[in-house]
This record gives C-alpha cells, sequence and structure tokens, in this order.
C-alpha cells in the first residue's frame, strides 16, 4: 500500500477520482475480489450510433425493443451513464483499455490503439478466458492479436459460441452495426411509419426527418431482435446464469447536434447488465456512470486485479446497492472526428460545462450525416431563414468559449447560462472540477492538431486520410 501510495500514477488516479467525488477507501474496496465464483462469462453487446433515449425502457414511446427491455427487467438498468466521447473509434478504445481517450493514445477517429496499450481481452486471458470480436471492431491492427478470434459479420456470434472451448469462461465482444448510416430502410416487417417518429426540437420536421429517422428506428429494432436470438441461445446452451451480458452504445444518435457533439444527445448511452448469479432483477441505478468503468468493471467481476494505469474505476459495488450514488461528475471529450476539434466537458447530475477550444469553428456534424438528404435541407432552410432558433444553433458561425447548462430547466441544452450572474458560483465549481481532470489526467494541449478532411457543409472529402488510419 505504502508503495502503491507514492507512486506517481496512484497520485494521479487518486486526483482524479477525488474530483469524481469518491475517497480513498472507495478506490481500494472497488479492488477487493468479488464473493469466490466460478469465472463469469462475459458478453458485450455495443449498438452503433445508439444514444439511451431510443430505447423503449428509457422511455422512447415508439421504438420496438422488447429484449432489450427484458434485459432491464432482468437485471440492473442505468439512468444516468454517459460514453467519454462521441465519435466511435475513440469511445471503443476508452472502453477496453479503461482510460480516457487522450490517454489511450487513439483519441482521434479511425486512430488505431498502439501496441503497448492493455485491452481487456489481454487482461482477462491470465484467468483462462478466451476472447472474441465478433462484428463491429474499430480497435486498430494493433490490437487484433489480443483477441483470440475475430469475426466481421454480426450473425457470426453463433459461430463464435458454438466453437469456443467448453473448459473456459469467454468474453465476447459483439459489435453491430445498427444504426449507422447509411440505413438500411425497411429492414424489419413491419418498417415504421412517419406517423411513429418523433422528431426531436433540434431538427426540423419535415419529410427528410422522418424518413431517416424511421431508417435508424428500423435498424434499432432489427439490432433488438438479434439480442433476443442471443438471449435465447445462452438459456437454451444452460450458460445464462453465470453470463454477465452488458448493453451499450457507442455515441448518441447519428443526425445533427447528436453523435460528435458534447452534449447529452451525443454521449447519454444505454448501460444495462444482467447476470442472473449476482445481480438482482428490476433495478435501476439513477446515479452518474461512465463508460471508462466498463473494463475495470469487467475485471472485478472476474475477480481479477485491476490496473493502477486505468482512469476508470469498478461498478461492482453500484450493481449490488443501487442506492449508492459516489461519483459526483462524468468527463467528456471532443477531438478529431471528421474535422479538427478541442472541446471537454463535465456533467453532474444537473449542470453540464462545455469548453471550446476552438470557438470559432461551428459544432461538428459527421461527414455521414451531412451528406444526407436532412441536413442539406437543413442547410436550405438556414438560409431562407425558415429554421427554429433552436434548430438554427447548429450553425452558429461562432460557439461560445464556455457553456453552461441547466439540465433541470433545459434538458435539450438550448440556453447558455454561462454569462449568466445568477450561475456564476455554479461556472467556478464547474471550471474547476474539469481543469482537475485535465491535470490528473494530463490530457493533450488543443495544439495537437489535424486538418479537416471533409466539407463541413457538404460532406464531401477534401483531403486523404490522416498518416495514423
Amino acid at each position: 500500500m505504502d508503495n502503491l501510495q507514492n507512486s506517481r500514477r496512484t497520485f494521479i488516479k487518486t486526483s482524479l477520482l477525488l474530483a469524481s467525488g469518491m475517497t480513498t477507501a472507495t478506490i481500494f474496496s472497488n479492488r477487493s475480489n468479488p464473493e469466490a465464483c466460478e469465472k463469469p462469462n462475459i458478453i458485450w453487446l455495443i449498438a452503433d450510433d445508439v444514444g439511451s433515449k431510443e430505447i423503449g425502457c428509457y422511455g422512447h414511446p415508439t421504438i420496438r425493443t422488447p429484449n432489450i427491455d427484458r434485459m432491464a427487467g432482468e437485471g440492473i438498468r442505468f439512468t444516468q451513464a454517459f460514453v467519454t466521447t462521441s465519435s466511435c473509434s475513440p469511445s471503443r478504445a476508452s472502453m477496453f483499455t479503461g482510460k480516457y481517450p487522450h490517454s489511450t493514445g487513439a483519441e482521434d477517429l479511425h486512430d488505431p490503439l498502439p501496441a503497448e496499450q492493455a485491452i481487456l481481452p489481454e487482461l482477462l486471458a491470465p484467468a483462462g478466458y478466451y476472447s472474441g470480436n465478433v462484428g463491429k471492431y474499430h480497435l486498430g491492427k494493433f490490437a487484433e492479436k489480443k483477441f483470440d478470434r475475430l469475426l466481421p459479420k454480426v450473425e457470426d456470434w453463433k459461430l463464435f459460441l458454438n466453437e469456443r472451448p467448453q473448459n473456459r469462461p469467454f468474453f465476447l465482444s459483439l459489435g453491430f452495426y445498427d444504426a449507422h448510416r447509411t440505413f438500411d430502410r425497411g429492414c424489419i416487417d413491419p418498417p415504421y411509419t412517419h406517423d411513429e417518429v418523433i422528431v426531436p426540437p433540434y431538427l426540423p420536421d419535415i419529410e427528410e426527418a422522418r424518413e431517416e429517422l424511421a431508417g435508424f428506428y428500423d435498424e434499432i429494432t432489427r439490432m433488438d431482435g438479434v439480442i433476443g436470438e442471443m438471449m435465447q441461445y445462452l438459456e437454451t446452451e444452460g450458460i445464462a446464469r453465470n453470463t454477465l451480458v452488458v448493453f451499450f452504445g457507442d455515441n448518441g444518435m447519428p443526425f445533427p447536434r447528436a453523435k460528435t457533439t458534447l452534449y447529452d444527445s451525443g454521449i447519454e448511452t444505454p448501460l444495462i447488465a444482467c447476470w442472473p448469479e449476482q445481480i438482482n432483477a428490476g433495478q435501476v441505478y439513477e446515479g452518474l456512470a461512465s463508460l471508462v468503468d466498463l473494463a475495470p468493471t469487467m475485471l472485478h467481476a472476474a475477480g481479477l486485479p485491476i490496473p493502477d494505469d486505468m482512469q476508470g474505476r469498478s461498478l461492482i459495488d453500484q450493481v449490488r446497492e443501487p442506492n449508492l450514488h459516489d461519483r459526483d461528475y462524468i468527463f467528456a471529450e471532443k477531438n478529431w472526428h471528421d474535422l479538427d476539434d478541442h472541446s471537454r466537458a463535465v456533467r453532474d447530475g444537473r449542470f453540464k460545462y462545455i469548453r471550446n477550444a476552438f470557438p470559432e469553428k461551428p459544432l461538428e456534424n459527421s461527414a455521414d450525416s451531412s451528406v444526407a438528404p436532412l441536413f442539406q435541407q437543413m442547410r436550405k432552410m438556414r438560409d431562407a431563414g425558415t429554421l427554429t432558433r433552436e434548430q438554427a444553433l447548429l450553425f452558429r458561425a461562432r460557439r461560445a468559449k464556455e457553456e453552461l447548462f441547466d439540465l433541470a430547466y433545459d434538458p435539450m441544452e438550448f440556453h447558455n447560462v454561462a454569462y449568466e450572474s445568477a450561475y456564476q458560483g455554479v461556472l467556478e465549481r464547474m471550471r474547476n472540477a474539469l481543469d482537475e481532470w485535465i491535470e490528473a489526467t494530463n490530457d493533450i494541449s488543443p495544439s495537437k492538431s489535424l486538418p479537416d478532411e471533409f466539407h463541413a457543409e457538404t460532406g464531401e472529402r477534401i483531403r486523404p486520410p490522416h498518416q495514423n488510419q
């Protein structure tokens, strides 16, 4: 213990967790092994570009997700869970390493994880785990050899499970391609109608929005069907009771003012876990949670030590005691996606603070969304002056350097109160929390930049991929 406390890494980690409202006692209690039991199998179900608002059990009135809803009823549902960045590969790098994107060496979209970066499968290997990734991968060439098996098609999950060594626990990451653009409209029967679509207020209620959202809904329900097949397989094979299944997303929905942003529409994620031998059915956890905590939680569940350089921490105590709310803040970041950016955010249960290093740049919309009919129609409406104030925020030529939102009154984050006198105390507190996190995690400088590769408004490529990709 003394040696650990004297190490630089422990100092940094302790500082980080204190900034999140945790005590040193919590740090080490989370590293104690769970009750002695057979090593659990672990399955991650990773939705692509799906936020929590798009899941039935999180309150969406029309999207059909009966199997995900059943998972929540049989396990625990986290109501305030967040990704560390609203960008596909950096978010996944964070999940697999237990570190924030800027600490992984793969903070920009498509950057491969460095060879020396430890990921969950190799940390589980000493306990005998057989590991695989099925479907979407997105961690880069160096991490491939750290899995026992890689299969590119989502439907290959059954092949992996059927051919796994029967005498070893397994870790399976199933990466869905749903519901990433472009949408496979009509992939379910019956497909969603335009009347079933709920258009969020930051998008105009026009034909293009309803058509694209309907295709998005179709893919979510298709994904839910695969999840139902897998859960039935686990029951039939008699391995469900000691299998920890976790469902979550990599970032928010692929629409303007959602994916690639630090608003809740970009970083809020579903997080549901079921494990019949360990998790009581029907639990709801209303405290803050971050997906940087996934890897350490899996190690804790497997009875393995959590490396000192992991910046997340185990959620096992929260799973066992849902009334335990010991995190004051979650943190998120925005780096290069298709365009360059450097923004940081801290959120508590009520307030969100965002700091933009490049306020002269408009809010980014991902290239695959920019080329779609909805965004192009929004450009025309902007030029014609027919967007609402809230919808036009997407195109604001200059963002505020600091943004503060009171989520109790402004859940859509439309009204920046950073410059209102009544909120100056909150602003200072949130600034300090973010500054402590930046220092504790040795955040990268905004001067580390990459050129834009796509046109911000047309979505057309203007440069070849940067060298790391």
